[in-house]
C-alpha cells in the first residue's frame, strides 16, 4: 500500500455544520502551557473572504479566545471573516494554551470562546469543586494518526496492532511485519488533545503502559521531531491528530500509517472510513449570555459563512 508522507497536499472538505450542541462541566486540569504563533505555522488561513461576506463585529469586540494548538489557523482564519482583520494581525493575535489549559481559562473566565477538541475524562474528574458547565458546538472532525520515520517497512498497522503496542503486550516491529527491533512508542502528557483522543478512540479502556520520561513529549512538535530524529529512527512510533502534522508541522521523514486498511487524509476523514476520528467544538460557558460576542462567533460558524471559513482554512467540518 502507498505510503502517505507527512507533508501530503491539503485538501479542502466541505460539510455541513451540525446544529446540536451538548455540555458538560469541567473545572481544575493540567497542560505543558501555552502555544504561541512562534511554535506551529498558521499558514493555512489566509484565503479571502468570499464576495458578499462582511465582518459581524469590530476586531476590539471578538471574544478572548483560547483552544488546542491544531486548532490555531482556524481561529485566525474565523477572526479574518468576522471582523475583516488582516491575516497578519489576527495570525499575530493567536496564543493557544493547549487542550486542558484553555478549558481551565473558560471555566475560570479568563477567556470567553475555545475552539478546541474535547477533554480527557481523566482530567475532567480533577474538576474538583470549581466546576464550570460548558456548552460545546460541533465544528469539525480531525483523526489521530500514527506516525513513524520513512525508512520504517512498516505502513499499515491495525487497530488491535496498535492498541497491543501501547499496552506493551507488542514489543518489536517484527511482530507486526517489521525488522526485528524494539518499538519506541512515543505518547503525550496527560490532558492533551491528542492522549485524551488516544485513550477515547483507540485504546477500548485498555490500560496504556507507562512510557520512559524520555518517551514523553510536551509541544506536539516535540513528538514528530522525535519520531523523525530519535537515535534509532526507524524504531520510532508517535501519533498526533492530522491536521497538525499535515499542516502546521509537517516533516518530510515522517510517515503516517494506513489503520486497518485505510490510509488517513481530508477524503476518510470526511466520509469517516478512517477508524480514529474526533471532533473539535466551538465552547462556551453555559451562563454565556446569548447575545454575546462569543455566542456570535459559535453561531455564525453555522452559516454558510461560517462552513466556507472552516474548509478554506483546510479542515474537515462536520456532517
Amino acid at each position: 500500500m502507498a505510503r502517505t508522507h507527512a507533508r501530503a497536499r491539503r485538501a479542502l472538505a466541505l460539510g455541513a455544520l451540525a446544529a446540536g450542541s451538548l455540555t458538560l462541566t469541567l473545572g481544575a486540569c493540567t497542560d505543558p502551557g501555552p502555544v504561541s504563533t512562534s511554535t506551529a505555522s498558521l499558514a493555512p488561513p489566509t484565503a479571502s473572504a468570499p464576495a458578499g461576506d462582511k465582518p459581524i463585529m469590530a476586531p476590539a469586540d471578538f471574544p478572548r479566545t483560547d483552544g488546542s494548538t491544531a486548532t490555531m489557523p482556524l481561529a485566525s482564519l474565523v477572526l479574518q471573516r468576522t471582523t475583516g482583520l488582516d491575516a497578519t494581525d489576527a495570525d499575530g493575535s493567536m496564543t493557544f494554551s493547549g487542550t486542558s489549559t484553555a478549558y481551565q481559562n473558560l471555566a475560570d473566565g479568563s477567556v470567553d470562546l475555545l475552539l478546541v477538541f474535547e477533554p480527557d475524562p481523566a482530567a475532567r474528574a480533577q474538576a474538583g469543586p470549581k466546576g464550570a458547565a460548558l456548552d460545546l458546538t460541533p465544528v469539525g472532525r480531525d483523526a489521530l494518526v500514527f506516525l513513524t520515520d520513512t525508512t520504517n517497512p512498516v505502513d499499515a498497522l491495525t487497530s488491535d496492532q496498535v492498541r497491543g503496542i501501547y499496552t506493551g503486550d507488542i514489543t518489536s516491529w517484527k511482530q507486526v511485519g517489521g525488522h526485528d527491533a524494539p518499538i519506541v512508542a512515543y505518547q503525550r502528557p496527560e490532558g492533551s488533545a491528542s492522549q485524551a483522543l488516544m485513550r477515547a478512540l483507540v485504546m477500548g479502556g485498555k490500560t496504556m503502559m507507562t512510557p520512559p520520561t524520555e518517551l514523553v513529549t510536551g509541544p506536539t512538535g516535540e513528538l514528530v521531531d522525535g519520531v523523525a530524529a530519535y537515535t534509532n529512527a526507524a524504531d520510532a512510533l508517535g501519533y498526533s491528530v492530522y491536521y497538525y502534522v499535515t499542516n502546521q508541522y509537517a516533516v518530510d521523514t515522517v510517515n503516517l500509517l494506513s489503520i486497518d486498511g485505510i490510509a488517513p487524509s481530508a477524503s476518510t476523514i470526511a466520509d469517516g472510513t478512517y477508524p480514529f476520528l474526533g471532533t473539535f467544538y466551538a465552547v462556551v460557558r453555559h451562563d454565556e449570555p446569548a447575545d454575546s460576542p462569543a455566542r456570535q462567533v459559535v453561531a455564525w460558524l453555522a452559516t454558510a459563512a461560517g462552513r466556507q471559513a472552516i474548509a478554506d482554512a483546510g479542515y474537515v467540518a462536520t456532517s
